[in-house]
């Protein structure tokens, strides 16, 4: 049970509690529940029970400051998925019950040249209050609050338990294909794990002819079966060699562990062709340096991407949901939330794990 208290989230006795939450109270620590009261939900929040929440390595990055220094504790969790059960009375475009999913995005202002180009994940007014996960709650709960305006109404048609990994890996991997998108173009995807499985379908999907680039050659038949049309195994001189100069467009979904594992990815782009990097190491454990000969004298371009705005959002739930497109997962029930952010943290899901919230917020007051 949880000792260290947030300054907005009131713990409270289990049986006083509106939410329990799975947090952490440092870095590298076990996960400890987290029976709690929301402060007053504002006119433009709703408040969802959660049916299904998917874990990321972005939450493990997070918890064990990867990147940066956070406060706890903390309650990461960015793939959500539930019911409205109140909202505040400036929300119309949602009623009590309906299904909603959220992701990386808190909120935005809607104001900024960023928000008024239509690149709203990248506002930069919001402060604190951009991202779901921190400084305030995030999705590993029962029940999550926040602003309804980066809240999406889910189709019915897609399978509850899938649905959560799609509002983080479906929207990191489909939005910048979705930029890039040209029907001629030859796609390479980097990594077949929990963003790549994905971005396979979504390139494939969308018509450009994909290849997965993998260090497993075993993975061959998986990637071919997503709609990848060719497999290149990464560790194999002969195989990178003979893709040099190949590719349109390359998208990483696992990132380099050298300097010159890097250096060869790039090798394998067309002049003029763009490198789009999703997925961010832990930047205590890699440093990577950009090949800034092959940037300017083969003017290729080196690009980050920031899940999706709103609309990309909206887009890329109505395309999952017309061409299938749903994630592999491992399923957990609440209880088990500790297992399953093991085996993220440590093992090898295929490919997302999600946990079943089911009736937790009533047999946990017992």
């Amino acid at each position: 049970m949880a000792t260290k208290e947030h300054s907005l989230y009131k713990l409270v006795p289990k049986e006083q509690a509106e939410a329990f939450a799975w947090s952490f109270e440092g870095p590298n620590t076990e996960a400890v529940l987290y029976p709690f009261k929301f402060p007053a939900i504002q006119p433009h929040e709703v408040r969802i029970q959660q049916t299904y929440f998917g874990l990321c390595y972005t939450d493990c990055h997070l918890v064990n400051q990867d990147w940066f220094p956070i406060n706890y504790p903390s309650v990461p969790g960015h793939e959500i998925l539930g019911h409205v059960v109140m909202k505040g009375d400036q929300v119309t475009q949602f009623q009590i019950g309906d299904l909603v999913g959220a992701g990386f995005i808190r909120d935005s202002c809607g104001n900024c040249k960023q928000c008024i180009l239509g690149n709203d994940q990248l506002c930069g007014q919001k402060g604190d209050e951009h991202l779901i996960p921190l400084p305030k709650f995030g999705g590993f709960a029962t029940h999550v609050q926040f602003p309804a305006k980066w809240a999406f109404p889910i189709p019915n048609t897609i399978p509850q338990q899938l649905a959560p990994p799609l509002l983080c890996a479906g929207i990191t991997v489909f939005a910048p294909l979705k930029r890039y998108f040209n029907a001629k173009k030859e796609v390479a995807i980097i990594g077949i794990g929990g963003l790549g499985h994905l971005a396979i379908k979504f390139s494939a999907a969308l018509g450009m002819r994909t290849t997965a680039i993998s260090t497993s050659p075993d993975k061959e038949q998986e990637a071919r079966s997503y709609g990848a049309v060719d497999f290149i195994v990464s560790s194999n001189p002969e195989s990178m060699a003979k893709a040099t100069g190949r590719f349109d467009l390359i998208l990483g979904c696992a990132h380099a562990s050298t300097v010159d594992e890097f250096i060869d990815q790039t090798k394998l782009l067309k002049n003029g062709g763009d490198f789009v990097m999703v997925g961010i190491p832990a930047l205590t454990k890699v440093e990577l340096q950009l090949p800034f000969y092959q940037l300017v004298c083969r003017q290729i371009s080196f690009i980050g991407s920031l899940v999706g705005s709103r609309q990309e959002n909206y887009e890329m739930i109505e395309f999952a949901n017309k061409h299938k497109i749903y994630p592999t997962c491992e399923e957990f029930e609440f209880e088990n939330f500790k297992n399953a952010y093991d085996k993220l943290l440590n093992g090898r899901p295929k490919y997302r794990c999600v946990v079943k919230v089911g009736n937790a917020p009533q047999t946990l007051k017992q």
